[in-house]
């Protein structure tokens, strides 16, 4: 599923926080800020700071230009403006969208009638600095349509804070790896439940014993049966013809 928010540019693994950084085909490349759409949290824009004018860090990388999803809360209308206010579930921010033309045509009448309170809107936009105030300023805004784009949209900005405070760490590729399953197990209860699976072709399943036996030197009788009553309660495994046997239920 692709929501074509214009934030894909932070997967490239050519990352390079410099701003003078150079191609073959001659240009001066701009920082990553200047060049691609970053997905946020309004927690993430309140907390970004501006070292010098117009110019903001989130996760200590330089930032402009932004999207985030929320819904209005407020709206304001001003003379050259409108002023919403829109919350996300992390915070609240002012979001200021400008008056394209006083005399707007009937589409952009009707575009703007559609921002309404209590809706989920997707704003892009640059972040803005007044009185020591951090506000965005909108390029646009526009309903949210198919509610699975929330969801994306917060998993989109989770992934993109990791590249950005943990770019390749052991922590976050074992994190990874988990996910996707490829780690080996690390906990007491992740390999019993592992040694369990192992028994999914005998109708009786494991046997107690038999896990006690696997594990002998590692861990103790006591340690095995906490972990196996862990596991029951967790619903991760099940007895079968009697409580010294268990098979999982996990695929």
């Amino acid at each position: 599923m692709s929501f074509n928010n214009n934030s894909g540019g932070y997967m490239d693994n050519s990352y390079d926080n410099s701003s003078n950084n150079t191609s073959g085909t001659g240009y001066t490349k701009k920082p990553l800020g200047e060049q691609t759409m970053r997905p946020v949290t309004i927690k993430q824009i309140k907390g970004a700071t501006s070292p010098q004018e117009s110019t903001f860090k989130i996760d200590n990388s330089n930032v402009t230009q932004i999207t985030f999803i929320g819904v209005i809360r407020s709206i304001q209308e001003l003379a050259t403006n409108y002023v919403y206010t829109i919350e996300d579930g992390t915070g609240a921010a002012d979001v200021r969208k400008w008056s394209e033309n006083p005399n707007e045509s009937p589409d952009d009448a009707d575009a703007r009638r559609g921002l309404l309170v209590d809706t989920y809107v997707r704003v892009y936009g640059r972040l803005n600095s007044f009185s020591n105030r951090i506000s965005v300023v909108a390029h646009k805004m526009r309903p949210i349509t198919d509610f699975n784009e929330i969801t994306f949209h917060f998993l989109d900005a989770i992934n993109t804070h990791l590249l950005f405070v943990k770019p390749g760490s052991s922590q976050y590729k074992t994190e990874r790896m988990q996910i996707d399953g490829l780690a080996a197990p690390t906990s007491l209860n992740d390999k019993v439940s592992q040694a369990i699976k192992e028994f999914d072709s005998s109708e009786e399943g494991a046997s107690i014993d038999q896990l006690v036996q696997k594990f002998r030197g590692m861990h103790t009788e006591s340690e095995i049966r906490d972990s196996i009553d862990y596991l029951l309660t967790d619903g991760q495994c099940y007895a079968t013809i009697d409580s010294e046997h268990l098979k999982s239920c996990l695929p």
